[in-house]
């Protein structure tokens, strides 16, 4: 009973190291935008004050 157990145990193992990161990688690359196309991202408001404190 135990050496079935173990042989299906590291098979779905080894299964899942090389399927989750195709899964993972193949996600990011299809949710990537080009740069142009997002939005403008204000980093740091402008003063009103000309850059005196």
């Amino acid at each position: 009973m135990k050496r079935p157990h173990r042989t299906v145990h590291a098979r779905l193992w080894l299964v899942l190291a090389w399927a989750l990161p195709v899964v993972f990688l193949g996600v990011m690359a299809l949710k990537q935008t080009a740069p142009n196309n997002r939005p403008a991202v204000l980093l740091e408001a402008p003063s009103d004050t000309g850059g005196q404190q």
